[in-house]
């Protein structure tokens, strides 16, 4: 493991039973770097990769597993992940970046987007993105101008909508029939776009890529939404003598989000899509396609713990007992937007049984339930609290709701905790204002009056 000693730490775990993140203690990561804090387990995170590629490997199948960097995406990350072989699956001019300063080369991203602005068409072209993912018929013409601008062929990837509503919350659905994203297969939008690409001299149609949903955990929609693309595949050689050398099939494989869920592992995804690929083409005559995939909860949600601190102890009208953080749903909104549940604990007291349950609420100025029914052993303010699998959607989706300042993020391992994320300075946040005009301001006041 590399470590920059600048902001390395070592946390001496403390005995007497408390729990271990990345084999240090949670009270003496709380004391050395505040909270909330993200702690990302750093043997724990390269496993989940190396146990995605080495599931995909295939004797018959080309196969490559993305890293779908919108779950939590620092250098640090996209350092890891690169290292491991995975590619990085990003959508902003911000993550490309970030993968491009993590030393990750162009070549190994792909650019993900149903809006990509000029800028960020223009930085993923002449930096030599793997690919763009082309989302609508107007970006096809845009990335073509880029490409004969830049002088060079650009590989892209057809986004299409198999209409394929899986079996998760409607939010989180993104292959349905009324889903922002992609050429519809059904109305003959995804064939034209074939077309239209294929017949672009400043572009290479390498494949097409489809993504139906996040937080899946039934394995079958994977195996429907390759029966309609491979039944796109074959319409679109019968009519175009077009063929794809590239089958990308997205991610959203569930992870388990509340004690005692199952969740499908990497080996059960990949033989799930390999046996429904080999189905699929068992008649067709055309050249095996790659296939790639695109986890990101799956590979880092479980490596990551946020501790907080409890601030207040008060029981409520209804006679349950409140337990308020210092953190909320500015560094995790997943509970807000989605009904998140997590396992939680109190790291100091791990084994020792539950006197009763909590509820665990943030500090912001909502209702910010964050968990309901909670059993922990005695919790008191001043104590640390651990809400684990936090890796995903998290820091990713952090706000500055109420002025709060986005938490700092660490990894961990063998003892040895690393700063990978800056707590953001409050001064940085009140930094973006515009200092009012004195004079402007005194005007405005004496009409007001």
């Amino acid at each position: 493991m590399h470590h920059n000693s600048k902001h390395a730490v070592d946390v001496t775990p403390v005995t007497g039973g408390s729990a271990l993140f990345g084999g240090c203690d949670a009270q003496s990561l709380a004391a050395q770097f505040g909270t909330p804090l993200l702690v990302i387990d750093e043997v724990r995170l390269r496993s989940a990769m190396r146990a995605f590629r080495e599931a995909f490997v295939h004797p018959r199948w080309r196969a490559s597993v993305a890293y779908a960097g919108k779950a939590l995406l620092l250098q640090a990350i996209a350092k890891i992940a690169h290292e491991e072989s995975l590619s990085i699956d990003v959508c902003s001019a911000g993550e490309l970046q970030t993968a491009l300063r993590a030393g990750v080369p162009a070549q190994r991203c792909i650019f993900h987007g149903c809006f990509k602005t000029d800028d960020e068409l223009d930085l993923a072209v002449q930096s030599g993105i793997g690919y763009i993912v082309v989302d609508h018929r107007a970006e096809i013409d845009a990335v073509a101008l880029r490409a004969s601008r830049f002088g060079g062929r650009c590989d892209i990837l057809l986004r299409v909508n198999p209409g394929i509503a899986a079996q998760t919350r409607g939010a989180i659905q993104t292959g349905a029939p009324d889903s922002k994203f992609g050429f519809a297969i059904d109305d003959g939008q995804a064939l034209a776009a074939v077309a239209a690409a294929a017949n672009s001299p400043a572009l290479r149609l390498a494949g097409i890529h489809a993504h139906i949903g996040s937080q899946i955990f039934d394995v079958d929609s994977y195996a429907r939404e390759i029966v309609r693309l491979t039944d796109f595949a074959k319409a679109v050689h019968r009519s175009l003598a077009v063929t794809f050398d590239v089958m990308n099939i997205g991610g959203g494989l569930a992870v388990a989000d509340s004690p005692g869920t199952q969740a499908p592992d990497a080996k059960q995804w990949a033989q799930t899509i390999f046996g429904a690929f080999e189905e699929c083409f068992a008649d067709l005559n055309l050249a095996k396609p790659q296939l790639c995939v695109e986890p990101g909860r799956a590979l880092i949600a479980s490596a990551g713990t946020t501790l907080y601190r409890i601030g207040v102890r008060k029981r409520l009208p209804d006679g349950t007992v409140a337990l308020i953080v210092d953190g909320g749903m500015s560094d995790n909104p997943r509970p807000a937007l989605y009904e998140a549940d997590y396992a939680v604990t109190l790291p100091a007291r791990a084994r020792l049984p539950a006197d009763g349950t909590y509820k665990i609420f943030g500090r912001h100025c909502e209702a910010d339930r964050l968990f309901r029914d909670v059993a922990l052993p005695g919790p008191l303010p001043g104590d640390v609290l651990a809400v684990h699998g936090t890796g995903a959607y998290t820091y990713s989706m952090a706000s500055n709701y109420n002025r709060f300042s986005r938490p700092a993020v660490v990894i961990a391992a063998a003892g040895r905790a690393r700063l990978i994320a800056r707590r953001e300075p409050l001064e940085h946040v009140l930094d973006l204002d515009i200092e009012p005009d004195a004079a402007r301001e005194a005007r405005t006041a004496a009409v007001l009056k």
